[in-house]
């Protein structure tokens, strides 16, 4: 992420908001992982599940493994990790991958793993299990927010001219630790993902949204913004 920005002629400077830590049931991740050749279908909805998911597994993904992303960047992570051709939704969110995958399979019985993440959305688990799929779901790694105190000290240390803001939850919590105020300040803020521009727009503030909800995206709105 720094290199993309400074690649681009930014100055990039960081507010850790929520930070990444280890799965809380490290051996229910690590044999969901060895085995994977049980499964019909592994999905992703983010680029860390594809890569604790992999760390856990020590190995390339089986072949013959039917896989779905939410998003071109979880889908190139797990092609990157051996899958073949995951399926991607037209939109970026766990919805649209479940109204993309209702119809490419009868998914009575079928066995797929998803691993996931403490307070991620369910709709499509839910999908799933109606239409008669055995769900699997693993938690891959755990998200801890970082105090507000220590947020505000970070932002003010970082003394910030545009913000890129990935999901929802970070959103939310670095509006709750450092004010709405703050943000509307800014030159330009930009949204990865609807439901992060969403979260944005309920707080009153306006946000731009890139092409494609990737890190590189934003970065290339961000430029575009600032270029004359």
């Amino acid at each position: 992420m720094r290199r993309a920005l400074e690649n681009a002629g930014f100055v990039a400077v960081a507010c850790p908001v929520i930070v990444e830590g280890p799965p809380p049931d490290p051996e229910r991740l690590h044999a969901a992982a060895r085995g994977l050749e049980r499964f019909d279908w592994v999905i992703c909805a983010s680029v860390r599940a594809v890569r604790a998911l992999t760390a856990a597994r020590g190995s390339r993904w089986p072949k013959r493994l039917r896989t779905a992303a939410v998003g071109k960047a979880t889908a190139a992570a797990m092609r990157e990790a051996g899958a073949s051709d995951p399926v991607v939704g037209e939109a970026f969110n766990a919805k649209a991958l479940w109204e993309t995958l209702r119809s490419l399979d009868d998914w009575q019985g079928k066995k797929v793993l998803v691993p996931t993440v403490a307070g991620g959305r369910q709709e499509l688990i839910e999908g799933l299990r109606k239409q008669g799929a055995h769900v699997t779901e693993v938690e891959a790694y755990t998200m801890t927010a970082r105090p507000h105190d220590a947020i505000r000290r970070d932002w003010v240390h970082a003394d910030p001219e545009a913000v890129i803001l990935g999901s929802p939850a970070t959103a939310r919590r670095l509006i709750h630790a450092v004010g709405v105020d703050a943000l509307a300040e800014l030159k330009a803020i930009i949204a990865i993902g609807p439901t992060t521009h969403a979260a944005l727009k309920e707080a009153g503030l306006s946000a731009r949204m890139p092409r494609e909800a990737t890190f590189l995206s934003a970065v290339d709105e961000l430029r575009a913004l600032v270029s004359p």
